[in-house]
């Protein structure tokens, strides 16, 4: 987890299990990265994550990475 990131800022711990972005379930990275397409960037989405056998709910917004 980065520091400052909107992952961080949104409050995903190291750990945590994304299971499902604005209520639609993710099962992979690939299902997680299609979830959080370009159409995303900027604007506030609803996470939710298993933080060890409890189902937490976070917002966050996502930015565009620049490599």
């Amino acid at each position: 987890m980065v520091k400052g990131s909107p992952a961080a800022l949104g409050g995903l711990r190291i750990g945590d299990r994304i299971v499902a972005v604005d209520e639609a379930s993710v099962d992979s990275v690939d299902a997680l990265q299609r979830k959080l397409d370009a159409s995303r960037i900027n604007r506030v989405v609803r996470i939710a994550v298993l933080r060890g056998t409890q189902k937490i709910e976070l917002d966050v917004t996502p930015v565009e990475q620049i490599n």
